[in-house]
């Protein structure tokens, strides 16, 4: 399973704090998947070129602009599981408030959810791949 997985799976995570880090690389070691954070600061850990891919993204880009963005990056991948992963307040806040527009586009988990390993659907062999 981690194996198809790893080939239709692309987290998404909106900031770039310690729990985003955590969150990407326990994907990696679970999935063996490369996590695309979202971020409006440098992050400057050469380590984590492994498993991040750091998406830099403009201050002024909030709101409608972002969720913009994100639609288009999942649009151009239908037949990819993207998960929208928000490790901020203000990535909560923009997931609440956009929730109708990213819902046809990406599962949005509780980061809590993740770390505990209690996303169900993300391991079930009814995944459709």
């Amino acid at each position: 399973m981690t194996e198809q997985l790893n080939r239709v799976m692309v987290p998404v995570l909106l900031g770039s704090n310690a729990k985003a880090i955590r969150i990407a690389h326990m994907l990696y070691l679970r999935y063996d998947v490369v996590s695309h954070l979202y971020s409006t600061r440098p992050v400057l850990l050469p380590y984590l070129l492994s498993y991040v891919r750091v998406v830099r993204v403009p201050d002024y880009m909030q709101g409608e602009l972002l969720c913009r963005d994100l639609v288009s990056f999942a649009a151009e991948y239908p037949d990819l599981l993207f998960c929208l992963i928000p490790c901020t307040e203000q990535g909560k806040a923009f997931c609440m408030a956009y929730t109708k527009e990213l819902e046809p586009y990406y599962i949005i988990p509780e980061p809590e959810q993740l770390c505990r390993g209690t996303l169900s659907y993300l391991t079930k062999e009814e995944l459709p791949i």
